[in-house]
C-alpha cells in the first residue's frame, strides 16, 4: 500500500522546493501528484480564485492581494461556513504564536473585505461571526473549475 507525504514551503524556500521536486522525479517509485489538479479554480458568485497562480477576481476584475490577504482569503474559502477564531486565523496564516494579536488579523479583514466585497461595510462573501471570529459564507454557490 502506498504512503502519502504532504510537504509545505514559505515563499522564499522555492529553490529547496524544486530541488526536492527534482529529487523525487528521478525516483522510479515515487509518483508526484499535483495538489490543484482537481481544484485548481474555486468559484463563488463573481469571486474567483485561482490556487494554482494565487490570483484573485472579483466580477472578472483581477484584485490584487497581500501575501496575508490571499492566505486568510485561502483559508476561509477552503471551507465555507466554518468559523475561526481570531486567533485561529492568525495562528494558520502567520504560522507563529498569537499573543493578543487580534488588530492584525480585523486590520487585513477590513482591508480584504474593501477589495473583494460589493459593499465593505455589508459583506456577502467574509461575515463576522460576533465574539468569535469569520466565516466565509456558505449559501454562496461553489463550483470547482478545471
Amino acid at each position: 500500500m502506498g504512503k502519502a507525504l504532504i510537504i509545505t514551503f514559505k515563499d522564499e524556500e522555492e529553490t529547496t522546493f524544486n530541488e526536492l521536486v527534482h529529487f523525487l522525479r528521478r525516483k522510479n517509485s515515487i509518483n508526484l501528484m499535483d495538489a490543484f489538479s482537481m481544484e485548481s479554480i474555486l468559484e463563488y458568485d463573481g469571486l474567483v480564485i485561482d490556487l494554482r497562480y494565487r490570483t484573485v477576481k472579483v466580477k472578472g476584475k483581477s484584485i490584487e492581494l497581500t501575501n496575508y490577504e490571499y492566505e486568510i482569503l485561502y483559508l476561509l474559502t477552503k471551507s465555507p461556513g466554518q468559523v475561526f477564531s481570531k486567533e485561529q486565523i492568525y495562528t494558520q496564516v502567520w504560522d507563529s504564536s498569537y499573543h493578543g494579536a487580534e488588530d492584525n488579523v480585523m486590520s487585513l479583514i477590513r482591508r480584504l473585505r474593501k477589495k473583494i466585497e460589493p459593499n465593505p461595510a455589508n459583506p456577502i462573501y467574509i461575515l463576522t461571526v460576533w465574539g468569535i471570529g469569520y466565516k466565509f459564507n456558505c449559501e454562496m454557490k461553489k463550483r470547482h473549475l478545471l
